[in-house]
């Protein structure tokens, strides 16, 4: 159950993430793109006004559509805005620039940024921290800094990144604790079902055992015959059943970290399958190794012991006179 629990946790917690991520991704497209629309929406408005951010009554003349892309603008928001105009002929050369609202960007380089954005051929765009518009009805680029935006954008993201987080360690903590509770039930329905098996099986046995000594008595007093070696057979193959389900009902069991240790997977096989050496021998049947060098498997060494023989003696009861035994093992991909 400790697997179980630790699978649910696993689950819960890689729930979480998508689910967080998500919302994450979502509130940063959805802020992105506000910030893209108002950009260009105050690009189109300067380039309507003649390449001058209009006042506060020139906006309030927009229409409501206008003003809720324009969101947030009041009477200083013309004075907040930095951006320049870059105007060009026909041939595409700049013919003069408008860069007494912007600081940080000089006259040679407002005109390689507005060469840039001509050649890209886009009607709007991004440059670096700029929000560009090609006006092609005035001949002009207009580029807004857009840097502080974006970087608001991005604390924002970082704030609902880092209380997502804070989120999904607290609810991962609650349900470790809350995991004992929710795995109880599963719990005891596995006790119960091994107590069954490891009870019905030892129920099994004592007919069994019965019918086995019963077939021998007639054996020794009648001889035998085809119908006493068949209830023989018989017995002994519920028996092996009995004794298979006992071993994987045991292997269930096997949780403890101190039980598991890399084994030799490339020698374990072959010196058990030793063991059945005269089985094929009186069949007159061949065994064939084909096994890999240095396979290990992290696993518990006496139940991969009890597994092989398992697997080699049910082999060993059906195989054809003069038939094949090939054990193979070799790793695939992710499995061995």
């Amino acid at each position: 159950m400790k697997k179980l629990r630790r699978k649910v946790i696993l689950g819960v917690l890689a729930s979480s993430l998508v689910v967080f991520a998500l919302t994450v991704l979502i509130f940063g497209i959805v802020l992105n793109t506000h910030v893209v629309n108002r950009a260009d929406a105050m690009t189109e408005l300067i380039n309507k006004s003649g390449g001058e951010f209009p006042d506060k009554r020139e906006y309030d003349k927009l229409n409501q559509e206008d003003q809720i892309r324009l969101y947030n603008y009041d009477e200083e928001s013309r004075f907040r805005l930095r951006y320049f105009v870059a105007y060009y002929d026909e041939n595409f050369n700049v013919t003069s620039l408008k860069t007494e609202h912007i600081a940080a960007v000089d006259d040679a380089n407002a005109e390689i940024m507005a060469i840039s954005a001509i050649v890209m051929d886009k009607p709007t765009g991004n440059y670096g921290d700029y929000r560009y518009r090609i006006c092609e009805d005035t001949h002009s680029v207009i580029f807004l800094d857009v840097s502080d935006d974006f970087d608001s954008v991005k604390l924002i993201l970082l704030l609902i990144s880092g209380v997502a987080l804070l989120f999904i360690v607290l609810i991962t903590v609650v349900f470790w604790f809350l995991s004992k509770r929710i795995v109880q039930p599963f719990e005891e329905n596995s006790r119960m079902q091994k107590q069954f098996i490891t009870d019905a099986s030892h129920e099994l046995k004592t007919p069994l055992a019965i019918i086995s000594a019963n077939a021998e008595v007639l054996a020794y007093k009648n001889g035998e015959n085809e119908w006493i070696n068949n209830i023989t057979a018989q017995v002994e193959r519920i028996g092996g059943l009995i004794n298979e389900l006992l071993t994987l009902n045991r292997l269930e069991e096997v949780e403890e970290i101190s039980d598991i240790e890399p084994v030799d997977l490339s020698a374990l096989v072959p010196m058990i399958a030793a063991d059945f050496a005269q089985v094929f021998e009186s069949a007159k049947a061949s065994v064939v190794y084909d096994i890999e060098p240095d396979i290990v498997l992290n696993g518990n060494r006496g139940q991969l012991e009890r597994l092989i023989s398992v697997l080699v003696e049910n082999a060993s009861k059906y195989i054809s006179e003069d038939g094949e035994f090939r054990i193979t093992v070799k790793k695939d991909l992710r499995h061995t």
